[in-house]
């Protein structure tokens, strides 16, 4: 009898080595499963985050760009329409692109005749501005360009 019973031991004992290592392998599984999502998930979000911030780069670009054409433009018109004339203050949109617009505006100060312009650029949610003073020359009306720069846009 005692033969019989040993027998038996080594029947049971197999299968509950292979629960014990069942037990084990799940958690082990389900942690390495864990892990690997986590560092899929922060990859996911690290490209993500690149990507937006490329984007508005770019965006910021074509803003700027869109800002000096507007001001390239409007200086021009000074020059051809109005260096000595009442070049009487005026506000045009111009379209850049397909997704680009200026807002334009022109003034002149009557004790100078310095002329301002000021071009925001914008392209979706980014705006930049340009700012442009011509001086002109009130016998002759050459005009000269005295300052072309980006000044912070106002919100």
């Amino acid at each position: 009898m005692k033969l019989a019973t040993r027998d038996k031991r080594q029947e049971i004992s197999p299968s509950t080595s292979l629960r014990v290592k069942g037990a084990v392998t799940l958690p082990v599984f389900l942690i390495i499963t864990l892990i690997v999502t986590e560092l899929a998930l922060a990859g996911v979000i690290t490209a993500n985050a690149l990507s937006n911030t490329l984007f508005g780069e770019r965006l910021s670009i074509e803003a700027t760009q869109a800002a000096r054409a507007g001001a390239e433009d409007a200086s021009m018109r000074v020059i051809r329409k109005c260096p000595l004339s009442n070049c009487s203050p005026s506000t045009y949109s111009l379209s850049v692109g397909s997704r680009s617009t200026a807002q334009v505006t022109i003034a002149r100060d009557g004790v100078t005749g310095k002329i301002t312009i000021n071009s925001a650029g914008t392209v979706f949610s980014r705006k930049k501005q340009m700012e442009v003073i011509l001086g002109v020359d009130q016998t002759t009306g050459q005009v000269k360009i005295q300052s072309f720069k980006e000044v912070p846009s106002s919100l």
